[in-house]
């Protein structure tokens, strides 16, 4: 018993309905296990995130008191005893799944709190579970379950198994709460503590008492177990879909790419002017996956991935635009492995033929060096750069060159770079230019804007950015960049930009490529996000994603680069209601900012947009968010026309 007076309610999660089909070759034997309430899990051999394939998840288990230490003692129950015997009743069925499980006791004996600790620390568990009874009043009924304070996976771990065992075992859902109790400040993995019922109670004592009971406490304990390490919830992967043609409906086929080679492919149909939201996690569970999206019917869509997280690396989420052909040679002018950034180079083989992809880094002084690695068919493959020799520490552009067309995108994490946390991604470039745009950027308050350049060839380039301000004002800077290299230019310091909406030309004697990185606090919101800039303006534009509902603001941002006033219609396409639109006019040489959830009748809704000008324009998305625990920002380059293939490299549902 651990005892709380006067604890908080809190709700917890709802239980999951699912099937699931899960396979580990290490293990043939595929079990089902069916807890109280509707719900039927089919559940294999799992590994958490930390054991990168070394071997079954290890679960210890914490029968609480025990020896000199009773625990509560009410209506005829020691607590001690159905603690240790529901723990025993916990461990068979995590076995039969295929984890392996530590016992901190497994008879009536004394264990001190760290003692406890020690055992799952030595053991290196991936999660650590204490089982209790409660007790309190008389009247005290139901279920709960704590994690340790401002614990992210904790509380993930905690909501899974009690909303189990209430599925379980029907008593009073009593919510998730948080607490310093010792054993979950002092293990040094994810933990939970769950207290079954109250022996207070004499109606609960009593059916504590039944060993049918004790079971079904126990069959909840292990589902909630397996659930969070089935998907422990770090990454929650959206595709989303949007399909302009105002007649026909777009027929879909979506293939998903794990790191293993395994390919699923699933259908999707998005009707006439609408936009379609898939949760890749409910196709995909616990896996790294790279997707690829293809019409089936010949009619064009846009496509573009949203990504929510919170794991070791950072919280927040990032979005990215898909790109429309594989290619054998891609560009990524942003790259660092200093100042608390973690880069990853993320490389899809949609071939069906083994690959071979060499990465070249390309340092701020023209430093480079190559690593060459092989891809199996229809796979993804993640190199983390931190492990190349000589970029541990080090701000970078990539080249990444392959022997079959491959797609190439790079996703960076970052914990307290210069206080923000979170992460952004964008996909590689397939040619250098010499011209870019970018309508987005800001340098006020606590934003961080920063443009990267990468000069891939062997010669150096001279850069002239033209800044352009509000109101029509610009200012004019030129840069050069050495050989083979990255350039970093924070706008912050640029003199006269210290505090100003701004977007960006960059024009370039040689062909070279730019992204905009942005770091930022919107309302307490702080983390980054980054986009790859387009080479030429447009008069037509889309965007997949837009939403508007609870703790989510959405931005599209408009730049016209030339000489006259530009008119600019934005038709939203929501998920489901009529369309929509909006008409501004965009003063020449300036940028304007619509925040959507301002539009008349598009607070509330997913959607998509579409814009048309009667000029060229440059179209950005930006949007901020509170997504559960998770909170963040991204912004994507708009699509200039949709297209019958799309490619994602990157994507995580773990």
């Amino acid at each position: 018993m651990i005892l709380l007076p006067g604890s908080r309610r809190e709700i917890s999660e709802c239980a999951w309905l699912f099937i699931l089909r899960f396979l580990v070759l290490a293990f043939k034997k595929l079990i089902i296990l069916a807890a109280a309430g509707a719900m039927v899990l089919a559940a294999a051999p799992v590994l958490s995130a930390s054991d990168s394939g070394a071997g079954p998840a290890l679960v210890c288990l914490d029968p609480g008191h025990g020896g000199a230490e009773s625990g509560a003692v009410y209506n005829g129950v020691v607590e001690k005893i159905p603690n240790l015997d529901i723990a025993l009743r916990v461990r068979p069925i995590l076995q039969s799944m295929g984890y392996a499980v530590k016992m901190t006791r497994e008879t009536d004996a004394t264990v001190s709190l760290q003692q406890r600790c020690d055992i799952a620390n030595s053991a290196h568990a991936d999660v650590f579970v204490s089982i209790h009874n409660n007790a309190y009043l008389t009247t005290s009924e139901g279920t709960e379950a704590y994690c340790y304070y401002n614990s992210v996976d904790g509380r993930r771990l905690a909501t899974r198994i009690q909303s189990e065992v209430v599925n379980s075992i029907r008593l009073p859902d009593r919510g998730v709460k948080q607490a310093g109790f010792y054993v979950l400040k002092n293990t040094d993995m994810t933990a939970a503590l769950v207290e079954g019922c109250f022996l207070t109670n004499p109606a609960e004592a009593k059916l504590l008492k039944d060993s049918k009971f004790r079971q079904k406490i126990a069959e909840g304990i292990a589902a909630g177990i397996n659930s969070y390490l089935l998907d422990p919830g770090q990454f929650d992967e959206y595709l989303l879909l949007q399909n302009p043609d105002p007649k026909k409906t777009a027929e879909l086929e979506i293939h998903y790419m794990r790191g293993d080679g395994v390919e699923e492919v699933y259908r999707q149909t998005v009707p006439p002017q609408a936009r379609r939201t898939i949760h890749v996690d409910e196709y995909i569970r616990n896996s790294d996956v790279s997707a690829f999206i293809r019409s089936r019917n010949g009619v064009p869509v846009i496509a573009e991935r949203a990504q929510y997280f919170a794991f070791d690396e950072g919280r927040g989420g990032h979005g990215a635009p898909g790109v429309t052909a594989p290619s054998r040679v891609w560009y990524l002018a942003e790259g660092s492995t200093n100042w608390n950034l973690n880069t990853f180079v993320l490389i899809q083989n949609p071939s069906d033929s083994k690959n071979s992809a060499t990465v070249q880094l390309m340092g701020e002084d023209g430093s480079t060096t190559r690593k060459t690695y092989s891809l199996s068919p229809h796979s993804r493959f993640t190199l983390d750069c931190s492990t190349v020799a000589g970029f541990e520490k080090a701000d970078f552009s990539v080249k990444v060159s392959s022997k079959l067309p491959v797609v190439v995108e790079r996703a960076m994490y970052f914990n307290d770079h210069i206080g923000m946390f979170g992460g952004h991604d964008s996909p590689g470039f397939t040619t250098p230019g010499t011209r870019w745009y970018l309508a987005e950027g800001y340098t006020g308050g606590r934003f961080d804007t920063y443009l990267l350049l990468q000069n891939p060839n062997n010669a150096q380039a001279k850069a002239t950015i033209t800044y352009m301000l509000p109101r029509g004002a610009a200012k004019t800077v030129v840069y050069k960049l050495v050989p083979n290299s990255r350039k970093t230019i924070h706008v912050d310091d640029v003199p006269g930009l210290e505090d100003t909406d701004v977007s960006f030309v960059v024009a370039s004697d040689l062909p070279i490529l730019a992204e905009r990185s942005m770091y930022f606090d919107y309302f307490g919101i702080t983390e980054g996000s980054n986009s790859t800039a387009t080479d030429s303006p447009s008069t037509n534009w889309y965007l997949a994603e837009g939403y508007t509902g609870d703790g989510f603001d959405t931005y599209v941002l408009l730049m016209n680069p030339g000489g006259q006033e530009a008119r600019a219609t934005l038709q939203f396409m929501p998920e489901s209601g009529a369309l929509k639109k909006y008409t501004l006019n965009i003063p020449p040489r300036s940028r304007r900012t619509v925040k959507v959830n301002d539009v008349e009748g598009m607070n509330g809704l997913s959607f998509s947009t579409r814009v048309r000008s009667n000029r060229p324009v440059v179209v950005e998305r930006s949007k901020y968010y509170w997504y559960g625990d998770k909170s963040g920002g991204d912004d994507v380059m708009g699509a200039k026309e949709p297209s019958l293939e799309w490619y994602f490299a990157e994507g995580c549902t773990r």
